[in-house]
């Protein structure tokens, strides 16, 4: 072969590569269309019934949303403080997360399939989610991070995309038990204007003495009775009339998601926060066009006034434990 044939199939072989890499990457933006994310059962895919049973207390606890809202604000966590998230299949290299958290009930989660080019969310969160679709597997970590080649967490679990989304006795990389990936939004879902799950959201007032189902596990820490438990559900008014409220596209698109499933608090924050997949689980900018390209973009038109929070079960002070399921693979040392 001539010199100038091996640049030619070289140029070739390159060109494919980046184009292989490429479809890699992007796949990551479809994958949630076809790939089924837990049970039709799970809190997260369940529609609110018409005419549930709102909770004697929400008026009070729908006060303390709006003081929320007005020291902090309502927006969607874009660029931090939310996930990465990826989708991986057979040819990802597998790696044994080292877990740091001195509370940690397991030192190491084995056999992790992480791509090469994975990165944490920048926060202090770290926070990263593997979706094995392969195995059915999804692995959750706070505090992630690679260091000469190895990868380290405070702590990470693991639970079947099968089943409701939540770990069962706690020990998640959430505060409530909730799985990393329930309930958060998605670019395709932007695209095409329809959120067909419940919406997971922070706030800075979750309540102390333990979660509601369904949430396994709380670190809420407001000893008021106007808090909000950790696994409490809180939908839009149903009846409001969404057309005369001004709202951007993106608004209309979540405010219709609030309306049909709601949203689950799942976690300690500032301000309501819910969250999109960050966009450095991606090639580019995949919500260009339907979010504008900021840290937290703002929602200022659905009222947080609107909201109510359905019948709440009784807290759970029930101790978390690592339960045994077919992808959590831990070792001791």
């Amino acid at each position: 072969m001539t010199s100038f044939s091996k640049k030619i199939s070289l140029l070739i072989m390159l060109s494919l590569l980046i184009k292989c890499n490429d479809n890699v990457v992007d796949i990551n933006i479809e994958a949630p269309v076809s790939v089924k994310l837990f049970a039709d059962s799970s809190p997260f895919n369940t529609p609110i019934p018409k005419n549930p049973e709102i909770d004697p207390n929400s008026k009070k606890m729908v006060e303390s949303l709006i003081d929320d809202f007005e020291a902090q604000g309502f927006f969607i966590a874009l660029k931090s403080f939310t996930e990465t998230i990826y989708f991986v299949g057979e040819n990802t290299p597998v790696h044994d997360v080292v877990l740091t958290a001195s509370w940690a009930p397991k030192r190491k989660l084995l056999n992790v399939p992480i791509p090469d080019y994975a990165v944490a969310d920048p926060s202090v969160d770290g926070s990263m989610v593997i979706i094995d679709t392969i195995n059915r597997c999804e692995y959750d970590f706070w505090q992630m991070k690679k260091i000469y080649g190895r990868w380290y967490a405070s702590w990470g679990n693991a639970l079947p995309l099968d089943g409701p989304g939540v770990f069962e006795k706690g020990f998640s990389a959430r505060g409530s038990g909730f799985a990393l990936s329930a309930g958060v939004m998605w670019p395709h879902e932007f695209k095409n204007k329809e959120i067909n799950h419940a919406l997971i959201f922070t706030y800075n007032f979750t309540k102390s003495g333990g979660p509601v189902a369904p949430a396994t596990e709380s670190d809420g820490d407001t000893y008021s009775e106007s808090a909000i438990p950790e696994g409490a559900l809180v939908q839009l008014n149903p009846d409001l009339d969404l057309s005369k409220l001004g709202l951007t596209d993106y608004e209309y698109t979540i405010a219709v998601a609030l309306q049909k499933y709601g949203m689950y608090l799942g976690d300690d924050g500032g301000g309501i926060e819910i969250e999109a997949v960050n966009p450095l689980s991606f090639s580019g900018n995949p919500y260009e066009g339907f979010l504008p390209d900021v840290e937290w973009v703002p929602i200022t038109n659905i009222p947080v006034n609107e909201f109510r929070v359905l019948k709440l079960p009784s807290q759970s002070q029930s101790e978390p434990e690592v339960v045994t399921n077919s992808c959590a693979n831990f070792g001791s040392k």
